[in-house]
């Protein structure tokens, strides 16, 4: 398939670069990405809600104060039995409540961005794509696949001190990109193939969306605080007859974390944004770094297009006169003369 020169000259995107077009990619298609991506975000507050109030409202009833169990530990106080098992039962119960928050919120993100990643990256490398076909074909038997590795393995690896989650998503979070892809035969190789190397830029990327989003929900946060006043005696009432079994109110517990939850919902399509420039500029690194596998004689010279036996860098287009490891133009490392 021929490639567009936006997309071969992607390859050569430093990081910075990488951030900066991901930006551009986010202000320039905000108006179609915000309508699915924030309806996925209301669909898991719903779903959180539904699914974990009773959870939530069991582990209130336990009335288990942790200053008040640290205090007891600092001054040698021994716990009762039936302390203890109530202590047990409160943090066995919030590990299971994080999981399940983690698990939901894993698998609706997921789909989320799986619905996008085809048209963001075709809309970056300015091949022709039309929004509602590539929403269509997001959702074919492959995308259980990308569910499984990152929907669910990712929280239930969350589980073991987050390490293993940690390596599960630097080296298959191009899964979103690579299953959809008919091109490819094997998308988690593919996956693997691409991010291999870049296992720092990958996190860099999660990291820098995670802070750039938290500056603005704490700025928000501080915002709701002044004009709700949720920790005032008779928010705290209202909020607790919403939750109550007695009285639940799911529409004004839905509304209230909506609302809370502003800053992510408009912010949705930041992180997938970001990741479709990096995913680009690292698949054409890896394509140009291939091909040049193949067209490179045993003497380390590239023929050029009149034939003449000269070094030409595959990312910028320089010519090298003494093939180098590096190119002198952009600075780019060609792995495939490190044998």
């Amino acid at each position: 398939m021929e490639e567009s020169p936006h997309f071969i000259n992607s390859a050569s995107n430093r990081f910075s670069d990488v951030i900066s077009r991901g930006f551009t990619l986010f202000f320039h298609n905000y108006g179609k990405l915000i309508l699915p991506l924030a309806a996925f975000q209301v669909v898991l507050i719903m779903l959180d809600v539904f699914l974990l109030t009773d959870l939530r409202w069991y582990i209130d009833t336990l009335n288990v104060s942790i200053s008040e169990i640290m205090d007891k530990f600092i001054d040698n106080i021994t716990l009762t039995e039936s302390e203890w098992n109530t202590f047990a039962s409160f943090f066995l119960l919030n590990i299971a409540l994080w999981f399940l928050q983690n698990l939901i919120g894993a698998i609706i993100i997921t789909i989320a961005m799986c619905s996008v990643s085809n048209y963001l990256f075709n809309i970056y490398i300015r091949r022709e794509t039309n929004f509602g076909d590539s929403i269509k074909s997001a959702f074919n038997k492959k995308i259980f696949l990308v569910i499984l590795i990152i929907g669910i393995c990712i929280p239930i690896s969350s589980l073991m001190f987050f390490i293993p989650a940690i390596f599960i998503f630097g080296f298959f979070i191009f899964l979103v990109f690579t299953y959809n892809m008919p091109e490819v035969e094997n998308p988690i190789s593919e996956a693997r193939r691409i991010a291999k190397g870049s296992f720092f830029k990958i996190i860099g990327i999660f990291i820098f969306n995670f802070v750039f989003i938290a500056i603005f929900s704490f700025i928000y946060n501080l915002i709701i605080d002044i004009l709700l006043n949720p920790n005032s005696d008779i928010f705290v009432y209202n909020y607790n007859l919403w939750l109550s079994p007695d009285t639940r109110n799911y529409g004004m517990i839905i509304l209230y974390q909506i609302l809370l939850s502003i800053v992510d919902i408009i912010l949705a399509p930041l992180f997938i944004c970001i990741l479709t420039a990096l995913f680009a500029s690292l698949k054409a690194r890896k394509d140009f770094d291939q091909q040049a596998q193949f067209t490179t004689h045993s003497d380390r010279t590239i023929q050029s297009p009149q034939g003449e036996e000269n070094f030409y860098c595959p990312f910028c287009g320089h010519e090298i006169k003494v093939p180098k490891r590096f190119c002198s133009n952009c600075g780019e490392k060609f792995s495939f003369l490190n044998e």
